[in-house]
Formats: C-alpha cells, sequence, structure tokens
C-alpha cells in the first residue's frame, strides 16, 4: 500500500504496529529496510512505491533507518520496531 492509503488506515484506526524487515535480496555493504504494519485483523502490509512497476506493485526499500522513521512518523506512528 501507499503512504496516503496507510495513514488513511492509520486515522480510522485500523493499522496496530509498525515494523522495519531487512530487505534480504538487496544487497550491498549496508543493510537495507522495508516498512510494514500490522492491521487490525492481523494481515502484515508493505509500504510501497507510489507507482507501479509493469503494472505491479513493488515493496519500497529504505537504505537507511532514517528514512524509514520518517516515513513511519507520516504514516502517523510514534513507535516502531526494528527486527534485524
Amino acid at each position: 500500500m501507499r503512504v496516503d492509503q496507510l495513514r488513511l488506515l492509520f486515522e480510522a484506526g485500523d493499522l496496530q504496529s509498525c515494523v522495519l524487515l531487512p530487505a534480504i535480496l538487496e544487497s550491498g555493504p549496508a543493510p537495507r529496510w522495508n516498512l510494514h504494519v500490522k492491521r487490525r485483523n492481523g494481515a502484515l502490509v508493505a509500504l510501497c512505491l507510489n507507482r507501479k512497476r509493469n503494472g505491479v506493485e513493488v515493496e519500497r526499500i529504505f537504505h537507511s533507518l532514517d528514512a524509514a522513521f520518517a516515513s513511519a512518523r507520516e504514516i502517523g506512528f510514534q513507535e516502531v520496531r526494528v527486527r534485524g
């Protein structure tokens, strides 16, 4: 889902928590991160890019924790868990 969609769900009370997970398929010297949110029904939903590639939504990859925290704050979260 996109940031604007997740913000609406957050304001409606449908999102419970936010977690940053390592992007395991991304290579490089520094770790990369994916942002996931947990919905009230228990589903884990990833933050995706605002535009689709070849008609398919693509998960957003963060190169720093600061950028991932900024996106979580933009959605509305004050607290984020980081799993490594």
